[in-house]
């Protein structure tokens, strides 16, 4: 069995993915979209 190293895989900036995420959420939260509005029983 050949010995391959992961070295020749494309390097994800992962960083920057969670900034583009963070982003959508920061845009959706202030666009009043996916609140959370359950009515609690509770007083």
């Amino acid at each position: 069995m050949p010995h391959t190293s992961d070295n020749d895989k494309k390097a994800k900036d992962n960083n920057a993915l969670r900034h583009e995420k963070n982003m959508m959420i920061t845009k959706n939260q202030n666009a009043g979209k996916n609140q959370y509005s359950k009515k609690t029983d509770h007083l």
